[in-house]
């Protein structure tokens, strides 16, 4: 028997319904239990985790990461020769330098953490 004409085992329901059901607004903005945003104000927590040099310097590192990076990009010059690239969370620009290298027209390297500060 093929997979298409097996009955699916899942255990959620899936999207049934008129779609103004599919999402519950108020279920979604009520407040979560255990979740506080008291610092919320401070400076996003997540992004403040990315603004460390060390984190970034340990995925420059990881030379295996890194290399497979630079070939998929610059070994595809095709898919960036005359493009506008965005690189969202860009941290120390290294995918925004191979990307230019690999012959996009304008590279726009954007990120909420402080590390960008020191990318530019």
């Amino acid at each position: 028997m093929r997979d298409k004409d097996r009955p699916c085992k899942s255990r959620e329901p899936g999207f049934t319904g008129h779609p103004d059901t599919w999402f519950d607004e108020d279920k979604y903005n009520k407040p979560k239990k255990g979740a506080t945003f008291d610092n919320a104000n401070d400076h996003d927590y997540y992004f403040n985790s990315y603004s460390s040099h060390h984190i970034h310097e340990e995925m420059l590192k990881d030379s295996h990461r890194t290399l497979t990076y630079q070939r998929a990009i610059e070994g595809n010059p095709e898919d960036f020769k005359d493009k506008v690239v965005l690189d969202i969370g860009c941290g120390t620009g290294i995918l925004s330098i191979f990307a230019a290298r690999a012959g996009a027209k304008h590279v726009y390297a954007l990120d909420n953490a402080e590390i960008a500060l020191h990318a530019r």
